[in-house]
């Protein structure tokens, strides 16, 4: 679990495995029509595609839907002869759909040294798509590949590109063919990007396929309803965030819309509708978890945004939408403001719901510190800490630990047996990256952090004896949160009036260029995009000094230590 990505895409072949599986059929024939109604454009994929939508990350980039066959193949590696081998590898084939747009003019006048600075431009060609899409397989130059006509529907400008590229496994390659179909639209480019194994047994019959699936690209009839939704952000009012939110699922077959009673969350889901148990317990837990956040730390002022919670019905599904690994069960992503978490058979229950506690507390302190970060001791710990509670009706109740692989007892225990717990004054003041590698395993640095704030949960509210405990620890949190919030207010308040007072005094003077005035008006309506790395450690060390700094470190550590090994 984490609430930040580390990497922006990764290859697409990221959560296959050398595990074997069954093999699985050859490419299929085309399925049933799969329309994009706010581009105007319908195809008709491959059967057994699951079809799941693009991410921020991918939609940067122009992705307007993702496919992978449900069923995968198992394909022979080769050596670095380029000779097959007995190794195999299990490998769903892909289709990634993109938009390319014509580039955006650059605003404002040519001399302004800001011009074009705050353009938020996307791909600027084809190559740069496709580029991106698979950074991890070396260099890719489309224009030495040569281009192909193709025929499709009359009167579309149709180029192909075919590239055999191989995939790195282990000691071993992935043969694969990157099969790219650019289809020249009046606005657009459509860019059709498939990958699949380019080895004997399947490249013949997955081109045709493909070839097949292609020659179904149209536009979608006259008449057909193009939809169009404007911009939203999270401070949108909640019926403008409900008719984006519901434009947005219905560009992917089987995604819906589910609201809350509240009104604090949207969910966006494809577990199917005779599975709504499912999606009516991730409602009244996380509706719980809320009322729990608000009651433990109350907002300085009511938090307005509607918070969005994306369930894919199955880890795959997870997995493509993200683009993770296999180690990862659920996450917030700061930049979309969207917790993203699974509902999977294979996954119990209770463990899907601690996720989402824990993710949700992340989405929480989101709005509640103006989208800023607290240290991860903090942040990470009581997500685990609120990950382990269960439900009693409407309410969540505390609870020692979370269950199964997600437990962090034995992992605290196994730590200060082996005495390889951090010093606590080097844990709490870690920045991301030392929390994160801090070891010596990869949930070393979550364990510590939850002992941490168990500790201090506990005590606050009476229920750690007096053998461990003293009453002015009671006050760190709360001083910590109080110092934190209020650091970043009066931060945030500066950088909006500075600017307005720059934007009062450039539009009094002469005429002003568009982008300066834009970026003026984009530091006051998002200061916190624009709080400088030296400004946030003050507020940080402000925070520590007000909480931390009022108590007995040494005394503290000592003491949390016995509880540690006597009571966890």
């Amino acid at each position: 679990m984490g609430s930040t990505f580390q990497r922006l895409f990764l290859p697409l072949l990221a959560a296959a495995s050398l595990t074997l599986s069954a093999p699985a059929g050859l490419a299929q024939s085309p399925g049933k029509t799969r329309p994009m109604p706010a581009h105007g454009v319908e195809f008709k994929p491959l059967k057994d595609m699951s079809d799941v939508p693009a991410n921020d990350r991918m939609k940067s980039l122009g992705v307007i839907a993702q496919l992978d066959m449900e069923k995968e193949l198992l394909v022979k590696l080769q050596d670095d002869r380029g000779k097959e081998t007995n190794e195999r590898m299990s490998y769903a084939p892909s289709l990634k759909v993109a938009r390319l747009d014509p580039p955006k003019a650059v605003t404002g006048d040519e001399d302004d040294p800001l011009a074009g600075l705050f353009d938020e431009r996307g791909p600027e060609s084809v190559q740069d798509i496709v580029q991106a899409l698979f950074r991890g397989w070396g260099e890719i130059d489309l224009e030495a590949a040569g281009s192909e006509p193709f025929k499709g529907q009359k009167d579309m400008n149709i180029e192909r590109y075919m590239l055999s590229l191989s995939a790195s496994a282990g000691q071993y390659k992935l043969p694969t063919i990157v099969d790219v179909y650019v289809f020249h639209l009046e606005d657009f480019k459509l860019v059709m990007c498939w990958d699949y194994p380019d080895t004997k047994k399947y490249r013949k019959k997955w081109e045709a396929a493909v070839e097949k699936s292609m020659r179904s690209v149209k536009l979608m009839r006259k008449g057909a309803e193009v939809s169009t939704v404007g911009s939203v952000n999270s401070e949108s009012s909640y019926e403008d965030l409900l008719a984006y939110h519901q434009n947005d699922v219905d560009q992917t077959p089987g995604w819906r819309l589910v609201e809350t009673p509240s009104e604090r969350y949207l969910i966006k889901t494809n577990v199917e509708k005779k599975d709504d148990a499912d999606i009516k317990a991730v409602i009244s837990r996380i509706e719980a978890a809320r009322s729990l956040y608000e009651e433990d730390f109350p907002p300085a002022t009511p938090i307005t945004s509607v918070s969005v919670i994306r369930v894919c019905a199955s880890r795959d599904e997870f997995g493509t939408y993200g683009q993770t690994g296999g180690g990862v069960a659920g996450y917030f992503n700061p930049g979309s403001e969207e917790l993203v978490l699974f509902f999977d058979r294979g996954m119990s229950e209770d463990a899907t719901l601690s996720v989402m506690a824990h993710e949700g507390f992340h989405q929480y302190c989101h709005f509640l510190f103006n989208r800023s970060e607290a240290h991860r001791w903090f942040d990470e710990g009581h997500g685990d800490y609120y990950g382990a509670f269960k439900q009693k009706g409407k309410r969540l109740v505390p609870n020692e630990d979370m269950k199964g692989g997600l437990a962090r007892i034995p992992e605290i225990k196994e730590m200060f047996k082996a005495g390889t717990i951090k010093p606590l004054s080097e844990h709490i003041r870690y920045n991301h990256p030392q929390w994160q590698s801090q070891g010596p395993s990869n949930v070393s640095c979550y364990a510590q952090s939850f002992a941490l704030v168990y500790y201090l949960r506990e005590g606050a509210a009476g229920r750690v004896s007096r053998k461990y405990w003293d009453k002015e620890y009671a006050k760190i949190l709360p001083a910590y949160i109080a110092t934190l919030d209020q650091g970043y207010r009066a931060a945030y308040a500066a950088i909006v009036t500075e600017a307005e007072k720059d934007l009062a005094e450039l539009e009094a003077g002469e005429e002003i260029s568009a982008t300066l005035e834009q970026a003026m008006r984009d530091r006051i309506a998002a200061p916190w995009d624009y709080l400088g790395r030296g400004e946030k450690q003050e507020i940080w060390d402000k925070a520590m000094e007000a909480s931390w700094g009022q108590v007995d470190e040494a005394e503290f550590e000592e003491r949390w230590l016995e509880f540690v090994d006597d009571v966890l």
